[in-house]
This record gives structure tokens, sequence and C-alpha cells, in this order.
């Protein structure tokens, strides 16, 4: 069997369910999630298939007959996601929703219909394409504002408006609605509003041989269950780590639970992980398994509610604590698309801890953070935790009672190698006192004290516009949240240049150039536009510029020093995907 159909299969058995879960977070029907899932597949694969020279842009790709492909899962993540939206980006009028309503063949009974109406599935097909979009991505995807409007290329502001405006007919629509008691499936459900009319798909055999031929197989394996990992990657031996690294006690929240609640963080005390409800209640039942992946444990999940609606959530994961603080916050999944069980029944399952510590160095990655330092072994409190939803609107978080368990060191998988010829760890002088070097990680960028681009009432976000791969400049913008406004002193905003997760180009010496004042307005804005510069002062050889490929963009500033004279850092993503090449 070649390299590129065992990656193929190991990515399915393992994470099938979990694709065809984030498929119907976005089309909510089963059917057009698993299409997702497989033209997503055949464009990831047939794509990096093909020998050196024949890719239709004329770029080069790899020959997955030779590496291993690491990363798959966040690569046909981001393919499904591209494939949804140009769906309906093609599709601007009454035609790009018209499916959502579709009839079925025959008139179901009327208790189903109105039993169907009640799901949020059905208001969620009320919504224009671009307010669906901004919904899923904003509560499914965990994604911010500024990250909704660069994937969708277009402003801030215009992605607020359609949120809000979503919003509003979603709590309409939920609203007008008299609930009937409940006596069929979710997908029952959304098969009577979704009607039978989807489309059928061609065999793509020519884009990937007779692989083609075995995805149906491996999606249904994954919609009928199946272990729920990561696609295993090579692992290299992890450094011993004597103690519990210094960000688990820095405040630090993962991409994934920034939209939990503030009480959510690294370091924060276990009193404060509790269950929102008892709707849900978790049980771990048995001990750590290590497996290539991270940490299993069996769980046992267990609906307290005689009667109720349908409910799911993200995957059960491990979170781990010592001496009443939590010091590595699962970041697992959170997005919706795993089924709890029904109303007064349980079920067991895994819930997963990755290899790395959420509480570590992290980098970018093409989903959200790439966690980089094992997790110490030692003795820990270890709780089981998930977040759940239902139709109705309710959400929580289940967690369990810990259970004290002795936690082996597992390896880290191994990452991406850089393809920039840089000095590696050079450090300009201006950043003496600060983590940021040539070769560095995106934690090592200096930020604010809670997430990454916060400082106490001040919030940095960075937008680009017009949907270019390569845009000319970057706006900066400083948001008051607290209520009070901000009258302080920045430096220039500068850019700083990462590729395969490492910093390439630290940017431009900004703190000996003239500090510029700074007021943000209660409950306001600021913005500043920022050029597009690629940096060479990482390079081995400054004259060759930055090779050809893909680049993620921060933009870093400093603020006015504290009152206890401690740097003021803010720093935010501004661009995942710049591209310099042909």
């Amino acid at each position: 069997m070649a390299q590129w159909e065992s990656e193929l299969e190991e990515l399915m058995a393992r994470r099938g369910r979990a694709l065809v879960g984030y498929g119907y977070t976005l089309c909510r029907d089963r059917t057009q999630a698993e299409d997702l899932v497989q033209d997503a597949l055949v464009k990831v694969f047939s794509r990096l298939r093909r020998p050196r020279g024949m890719a239709d842009d004329g770029g080069q790709v790899v020959d997955l007959d030779q590496p291993r492909l690491t990363n798959a899962e966040a690569y046909v993540r981001r393919a499904m996601l591209t494939i949804y939206l140009d769906g309906y980006r093609r599709q601007s009028s009454w035609t790009g929703i018209k499916h959502l309503l579709a009839d079925e063949d025959r008139a179901p009974a009327a208790e189903r219909v109105a039993t169907a109406r009640v799901d949020v599935a059905v208001a969620l097909a009320q919504l224009s394409p671009r307010q669906r979009e901004s919904v899923v991505l904003r509560f499914f995807e965990d994604m911010t504002v500024p990250q909704i409007a660069q994937t969708l290329g277009t402003s801030q502001g215009t992605i607020k408006r359609h949120l809000s405006n979503a919003m509003e007919v979603l709590r309409g629509s939920l609203a007008e609605i008299t609930v009937p008691e409940m006596d069929t499936a979710l997908d029952e459900r959304l098969d009577v509003v979704s009607g039978l009319v989807r489309r059928r798909r061609a065999v793509k055999v020519g884009a990937l041989g007779g692989a083609s031929l075995v995805l149906a197989g491996l999606l249904a394996m994954a919609a009928l269950g199946g272990p729920s990992r990561l696609l295993s990657e090579p692992v290299v031996p992890a450094t011993q780590s004597p103690e519990v690294s210094n960000a688990a006690v820095g405040g630090w929240a993962p991409m994934q639970w920034t939209d939990q609640g503030p009480q959510y963080r690294c370091g924060m005390e276990v009193t404060e992980l509790t269950s929102t409800s008892d709707t849900v209640e978790l049980e771990l039942t048995g001990d750590l398994t290590v497996d290539g992946y991270g940490l299993t444990a069996q769980v046992r999940i267990t609906r307290t509610d005689a009667e109720g609606p349908a409910m799911d959530g993200g995957y059960p994961m491990l979170v781990f604590a010592q001496n009443g603080q939590v010091v590595d916050l699962g970041a697992g999944w959170h997005e919706g698309g795993y089924p709890l069980p029904g109303a007064g029944e349980s079920q067991d399952d895994v819930a997963e801890a990755a290899a790395a510590t959420a509480c570590g160095d992290w980098t970018v990655g093409m989903i959200s953070e790439t966690f980089l330092e094992p997790r110490p072994a030692g003795t820990y409190d270890v709780y089981a935790v998930m977040p759940w939803a239902d139709g109705d609107g309710t959400s929580g978080m289940a967690v369990s009672e810990p259970v004290t368990l002795e936690v082996p060191e597992v390896d880290v998988p191994a990452e991406e190698p850089l393809t920039v010829d840089i000095r590696d760890g050079y450090q300009p002088g201006w950043l003496e006192g600060t983590r940021l070097a040539c070769g560095a990680h995106a934690s090592d960028i200096p930020q604010g004290p809670h997430v990454p681009a916060e400082r106490g009432n001040l919030r940095l976000s960075a937008d680009t516009s017009g949907g270019s791969l390569t845009p000319t400049e970057v706006t900066a913008t400083f948001e008051e949240t607290a209520g009070k406004a901000v009258d302080t002193t920045r430096t220039p905003v500068t850019l700083v240049w990462l590729s395969a997760g490492r910093v390439v180009g630290v940017g431009r010496d900004v703190w000996s150039e003239p500090a510029e004042d700074l007021r943000v307005d209660a409950g306001g804005d600021t913005s500043v536009v920022v050029p597009v510069e690629p940096d060479t002062t990482c390079l081995t050889d400054p004259a060759e510029g930055l090779p050809d490929g893909g680049y993620t963009l921060f933009a870093f500033t400093e603020l006015d020093p504290a009152s206890d004279g401690e740097p003021q850092y803010l720093a935010t993503e501004a661009f995942a995907d710049y591209y310099i090449g042909e």
C-alpha cells in the first residue's frame, strides 16, 4: 500500500466521525456533510499526491508516496470550509438557500412538521448565506470577529452587523414557536425540513485513483463510530520537563476556550472548574491509556433529565490540576457535532488529551494553536470536561469529579520542518529582554497577560480587506473593552513573520522610532494602517529575500509601561495565509 493510502485510511479511521461532525455544523445536513468531507479529501490528497511540477498553478507539491503528511486533519478542515464558503459565494440569490427549504416527495404528518420546526437548524435556514457563514464561524468554529472578517474577506464592522442581524432573526424565530413534545430524532427532524432533494456526485476516480472507491466506506465507518483521535504523526523523544511550565499559571486561555467564559484559563482555581448544570453528568471510569496521539480515559456521559431535546457538544477532553490549580486546560474539540445520549440515557466513550500541554509554548496552526511542550510526568487531579448545547439554545459545561492519577509523559509530534534558511536564535539588540528571536514560536512574541491580543481594557485586532493572498497593508485596530477611555502612548506597529510556525522575520526596530499618542474612547476604537513589507532580518542571505510559500503575519506593538514599570505589549495574528510567489 502506498504511503498516501495509509495516511488517508488512518485519518478516516481515527478522525472521520469528527470531520463529518464539523461538516454538519456548517451545512446542518448529514449527507451534505459527508459530501464536504469527500470533496475535501479529494482536493487535499489528489493535489498533494501529484508529482512535483504538475500542480494546477505551476507550483510544487508534496509527493505523498515519500514523506508523511503532517497535520492532515487541519488541511482537510480548511478545505471543507473553503468548499462550503465557495458554494455560497457563487449563489448570491434564492438558489443559494432554496435547497434548505426543499419539500419531501411525500407529505409528512402534521405532528412531524411541528416537531421539526423547533430545531435550531430550521431557524438557521432562515438566515442569509453570509449571516449563516458568520454564525457558524463564530459559534461553532470558535473564531473571533477579526478572524471571521479575514476568512470572508470583509470588514469587522460588516461581520458584527451580520452577527447582530442573525441573532435577532434566530431569537425571533425560536421565540415564536410553541415547543411540542419531541418524539423524533434530530436527524429525522432535519430530513423533514431539508427534504430528500440532495446533490449526487460522480465518484472522482481520476483524482485519487482507486482510493476514491473506498471513501464512501470510510465515511460510513466514521459515521457509525470508531476511535475519535487525531491522525498520528512521526514523533521524536520529548525532553523531560522538571516542573510545570510558567504558562500554566500565567492566565493563558487556548483559543477553543475563549468563548466559554473568562474563568476558563491556565492557572485557574479548581473551585471554578465546575459543571454549569446537572443536566449532563460526566464520570471518569478508567485509567489513563497512552496512544499515538496522547492520553485517553474511559468516561461515562449521563443525561439526568427525564425528557428533553436532543443535545450535542464537543468531544470529552481531559483537564489536569495540581495543588488546587489547573495546570493544563485541554484544547479539545469545542464545536458541535458530537451527539449526546437521549434524555435519561447514558453512553460510554473516551475523554482525550493531546501529548502536548495546552498551557505551554504554542505556535500558529492551520485551525488554531499548535502546542509544543510535553506534559510533565507526575501526579495530577484529572477531570473530564465537555461543552454541550441543545436545540432550545441552552448550553453549558459538564465537569466530572476529579480522579488522582499518575500521568506519564507522552512524546509530542515532530514540528513541520522549516524551509526558510535563517540565522536560528539571532536576536537584534532592540529585542533584548524578550523571547522574540529568529526561529522562535508565536508564543514568544511579547503579548498581553490573558489572551494574546488583550491588555487590561485594551484589545488589539488586525484586518486585511479585498481577499488578496498578498495584501499591501494591514489595518491594526485598538478597541476599548471596559467602558473607560484610554490615553497612552505606543510604539509604531510592526509585523512579525512566521513560516511553519516559527519566526523568520522579527519586524523593524520600532522602539528607536518616536512613540505615538494613542487615545481610544470608552467603547470605541482607533485604527492605524501598517504597510506589508517582507522582512529579511532573520535570513542567512538577506539579498535572496523570503522564498516562495505561505507565511503568517502578527501585528506587534508596545504600550506605555504600566504603573509598576513593567512593559506592556500587544500582539495579534494579522494574516494567516500571506503568499509569496507567482
